[in-house]
């Protein structure tokens, strides 16, 4: 702003000076006719004071003025800013390429400062364009001059994971983005790894006719060998304790072809130490590769993370490890044990309380000292074909009701152990029942050895001769005694759970090589071929040898058969198997149990749902299914089935309402919402299947996902009426290769010609961006002058009144007034 001093007088210094000389003339004419002026008038002072005056005026009709020049209003530039937030751009080693990019943008404008006047406007593109405000970037709202509008709540932070880099779409929607007038340039962050790399370049040169150069930044480290990704891991939200957890992991690998690589399982402690509990070898194939992997729960599970080695050269570790969590079932098991010795109990005071012991009472015991074990016990009695029950709290009546009188009694129960049992303890109808229990809800169930067990109680032929891991002999006796059978365990490999007495491993396998012999059992012939698991055998007389302890799976559950015999005479030092308190024995019975139960928690629900894959690809469709069980646990279809897709990653990361299934064709649509995709949290009803007793519905996946991986829940909950009956949730994981990670290498040459093209620049550090905001010309508009006239500032016309008011008080005083 400028101050320049002038005069603007209204009149000409012409008209001025012969009004001055005519005022004269009349003053003295006025003096000739008037005479001259009285004595007491002629006063110096007052003559000074009217002279003050006179020359006030004068001044006044020269019209003094100030004149203020002021610059032109300043045009900040427009700068647009293209973030790459496609998946690629999560790859780097210590820091990503995202990580890269937002550092670079703060530092040059932290060095730039007031000398840059640019505006800055945000954008992102993957999928699809969008504005991001610079606080998604972690910078200071004072950091960058806003483009416009008031400062809304805080966005959460922008972060890369689209599934698709179209930098030809991002930089066609751009230009509808620039107003009034193009942008001073537009720079472009990225790896350069776009789809439509060819339509690129063209669309640069129309930029270069709109004058609006396109600087870019290539990120990405070019000397590196390739990437090795955990891309997703199916796992159980939930197991029982010291059972086998099966996880599923998938990989993406790129570059390291053939090479070996390492992947690892690993418990998190609470000091930030991770443990090992299991890994295997793996060679890397291009593409995506599925590698199981199989561990033991413990009492306590911890956080969990799935790792892989990282190659020497690799783009980056990151994206090496994948955290999960998975609890523990602490649901009570319940085991039926029966038992067919003919030796009658007694009762013992034990702490102060009359307990009924038998044969049965060192399993009983050795289950019930798991707090998450309940064992309830029916036994034979002397003379009696049937089963009844043990009560040791009642002992007026220690012999209770027998073996469960309904469907639903039965699947409250999760393991059943038939030690010594004829088949004419139990009827044909519970027989049907345990068939299905196992088959269908995921019981286990186990026999042992004895003179009414296998072959010798006349089970060949029965339903549980279907059930069991182990063939009988045709001829119905199979107990042999007065030889021990000598338990020979299977070592080789990995142990089975059930072997799983300690944690060290070789002091493990010296314990269980030490198994007691049994003093007798049953001779059974083999193992069932494909479906069963032999843990032990014994020498057979005639040579080869004979199944001890096999395990295996029917339908949903699992069974067990050891040959020996568990009760006196024919247990040997089974029993008493390990120390004084006879701890290998109680383990080995736990084991065996949780084992057995792995899958019998289904057993209880009413609402049983299942997925006919555990991962899927984009274009497949989700075959979901569910089975209803009334208050009998007989099946119903008198429910109504009502399922919702949630996300399993916190919605704050979600880029879209809808999840990525399609609403089933043909389903009436009452929610409300509309569009191709079942929004997320929108219910939807099973249909009843047809010629079948269950539910299911067909959910088609959508051909791409808006991430490169997506990990599904669905809630499925149950009503009779408005009365929910039960709820479940399957955890569904969708995987994609997209084209984005088929080549994680950066294209810095894709880059360079987009600059050359549009005549814009390569920038690598933050000093030359920084230099390139400084450097952008600003638009200055013409400047205004303000023109101020001396009179009408209230300080002169203060004086000028105070002088009129000076002289006449005086000339009041000398009475001339």
């Amino acid at each position: 702003m400028k101050l320049l001093p002038d005069i603007a007088p209204p009149l000409s210094f012409q008209f001025v000076a012969e009004l001055a000389i005519a005022a004269i003339v009349v003053l003295i004419l006025l003096r000739l006719l008037a005479g001259p002026a009285a004595t007491i008038s002629r006063r110096a002072g007052l003559y000074v004071v009217r002279g003050l005056i006179l020359l006030a005026v004068l001044a006044l009709l020269f019209n003094p003025v100030r004149i203020q020049e002021l610059p032109g209003s300043i045009d900040a530039p427009d700068v647009f800013y293209l973030l790459d937030a496609s998946t690629s751009m999560a790859m780097g080693t210590g820091a990503t390429r995202w990580d890269d990019v937002t550092a670079m943008i703060r530092a040059a404008h932290d060095k730039a400062g007031t000398r840059s006047h640019a505006r800055l406007n945000l954008f992102r593109f993957g999928q699809k364009l969008s504005a991001i405000e610079p606080a998604q970037i972690g910078m200071a709202p004072s950091d960058v001059p806003a483009a416009g509008g008031k400062a809304a709540k805080t966005p959460p932070p922008a972060k890369p994971g689209d599934s698709d880099t179209q930098l030809a779409g991002a930089l066609r929607q751009i230009s509808s983005r620039f107003g009034r007038s193009p942008p001073a340039s537009i720079v472009l962050f990225s790896d350069g790894q776009a789809r439509d790399a060819a339509d690129v370049e063209k669309i640069a040169g129309s930029f270069a006719r709109l004058k609006v150069p396109i600087h870019v930044v290539p990120v990405g480290d070019t000397t590196r060998g390739g990437d090795v990704a955990i891309v997703g891991v199916v796992a159980p939200d939930r197991v029982r304790r010291f059972s086998q957890v099966d996880v599923q992991v998938f990989l993406r690998s790129f570059g390291y072809e053939g090479q070996n690589a390492r992947l690892v399982l690993s418990s998190l402690g609470e000091n930030g130490l991770q443990h090992e509990i299991t890994s295997t070898p793996i060679t890397l194939r291009k593409g995506i590769q599925s590698v199981p992997l199989a561990f033991q729960s413990e009492a306590q599970m911890r956080k969990l993370e799935v790792s892989i080695s990282p190659q020497s050269d690799e783009i980056s570790t990151a994206n090496n490890r994948f955290p999960i969590e998975i609890s523990i079932d602490r649901t009570k098991i319940r085991v039926l044990y029966a038992e067919g010795n003919g030796t009658r109990t007694q009762q013992v005071v034990r702490n102060g309380r009359v307990e009924q012991r038998g044969p049965f009472s060192e399993l009983q015991e050795a289950l019930s000292e798991d707090p998450d074990i309940e064992c309830v016990v029916l036994m034979s009695l002397p003379g009696a074909t049937d089963l009844r029950r043990i009560a040791n709290a009642n002992v007026g009546g220690a012999y209770d009701r027998g073996f469960p009188d309904t469907v639903a009694e039965l699947s409250a129960f999760d393991c059943i152990i038939l030690s010594n049992v004829s088949r004419a303890a139990i009827s044909e109808k519970h027989l049907k029942w345990i068939e299905n229990w196992v088959n269908q809800r995921g019981g286990g169930l186990c026999m042992t050895g004895g003179q009414f067990s296998f072959g010798s109680g006349g089970w060949g032929g029965s339903v549980v001769e279907q059930i069991l891991p182990v063939a009988l002999r045709e001829s119905a006796e199979d107990f042999e005694y007065g030889s021990p059978i000598v338990v020979q365990a299977m070592l080789s490999g990995r142990v089975h759970p059930i072997w799983h007495i300690v944690n060290d491993d070789k002091q493990n396998r010296d314990i269980i090589r030490s198994f007691p012999p049994f003093s007798a059992g049953n001779q059974l012939p083999n193992a069932k071929p494909n479906i069963a698991t032999v843990l032990a055998t014994a020498p057979r007389a005639q040579g080869g040898d004979l199944p001890v302890i096999t395990v295996g799976h029917y339908g949903k559950g699992r069974s067990m058969a050891l040959a020996g015999g568990i009760t006196e005479p024919w247990s040997g030092e089974f029993t008493r198997w390990g120390q004084e308190d006879h701890r290998y024995y109680a383990k080995f019975w736990r084991n065996a149990v949780y084992w057995l139960t792995e899958s019998s928690s289904i057993g209880r629900r009413r609402l049983i749902a299942s997925t006919d894959k555990k991962s899927y690809r984009p274009g497949d469709t989700i075959a979901l299914a569910a089975l209803a069980y009334d208050e009998g646990a007989n099946r119903t279809r008198d429910y109504r089935i009502v399922a919702m897709i949630e996300p399993a990653a916190s919605t704050t990361e979600l880029n879209s309402d809808d999840s990525p299934v399609r609403w089933p064709d043909g389903l009436q649509r009452t929610s409300g919402q509309e569009g191709p995709f079942i929004a997320w949290g929108e219910e939807f009803e099973l249909a009843k299947a047809p010629g079948k007793e269950g539910y299911d519905i067909q959910l088609p996946i959508a051909e791409a996902l808006a991430a490169a991986n997506q990990a599904l829940r669905i809630e499925l909950t149950a009503y009779e009426d408005l009365t929910q009956v039960d709820s479940t949730s399957l955890n569904v994981q969708v995987l994609d290769d997209p084209f984005e990670l088929q080549n994680p290498f950066p294209n810095h040459e894709l880059m360079s010609r987009i600059a050359a093209v549009s005549g814009g620049k390569v920038l690598s550090t933050a000093d030359e961006l920084a230099r390139e905001l400084e450097g952008i010309p600003v638009k200055v508009g013409p400047s205004t002058t303000r023109t101020t006239p001396l009179w009408s500032r209230w300080e002169i016309l203060i004086v000028l009144v105070g002088l009129l008011t000076a002289e006449w008080i005086w000339r009041r005083k000398l009475g001339l007034a």
